[in-house]
């Protein structure tokens, strides 16, 4: 999320969670300075700017029955903020940090050479976390089940025989392997620009 996209995303964290809160008396840690405290706000900003209106509304109440101190009117920390919001609305892959960072990085470069970039895609989704080797042992045999299965639904589509459930897991496979691709490439026009 960059430019424009990324001012309003900004803007839609500050109507719909921080300025809610702030009106409703949700105030900074006791001793934390008011830098710090703005630098914690600006950091919600960027981190939620992908969520819709209706979800940053539905966060903020989380946020709000979630305060801190002895008046339940300070606001909670950013790892438990940004939980809740996960819970709420997925980070698209484009937005997650390490998607990206991981698919931009030497081990993506592996992964698409390898031919498991789909697969390394899905489990960094659905994990979270960057996989050990026994993981991405497992990713390459996954992928390799995919490459025959892919071939098997084309070879039955050019013979009209495929199926449309297997025609559907081909269209979402080849689109989530465009995503990937798409993650790849933002890094190399960044790399150009």
């Amino acid at each position: 999320m960059e430019g424009q996209e990324l001012r309003d995303g900004k803007e839609r964290v500050r109507i719909n969670l921080i300025e809610p809160l702030v009106k409703g008396g949700m105030v900074r840690k006791r001793g934390q300075k008011v830098e710090e405290h703005d630098k914690f706000l600006a950091s919600l900003e960027g981190r939620l700017a992908y969520m819709a209106e209706d979800r940053l509304q539905a966060l903020a109440e989380v946020v709000e029955r979630y305060a801190g101190g002895p008046q339940k009117n300070v606001w909670p920390a950013e790892v438990s903020i940004m939980n809740w919001a996960r819970r709420l609305q997925e980070v698209p892959a484009s937005e997650s940090r390490l998607v990206r960072s991981y698919l931009q990085s030497g081990a993506g470069d592996a992964a698409q050479s390898g031919g498991y970039l789909v697969e390394l895609f899905v489990y960094l989704k659905r994990i979270g976390a960057p996989p050990n080797d026994y993981v991405l042992k497992g990713i390459r045999e996954e992928a390799e089940d995919n490459r025959r299965k892919r071939e098997g639904i084309e070879r039955d589509r050019e013979e009209g025989r495929a199926r449309p459930r297997d025609l559907a897991w081909l269209q979402g496979y080849m689109d989530t392997r465009r995503r990937c691709l798409d993650i790849i490439k933002a890094k190399q026009e960044r790399a150009a620009a």
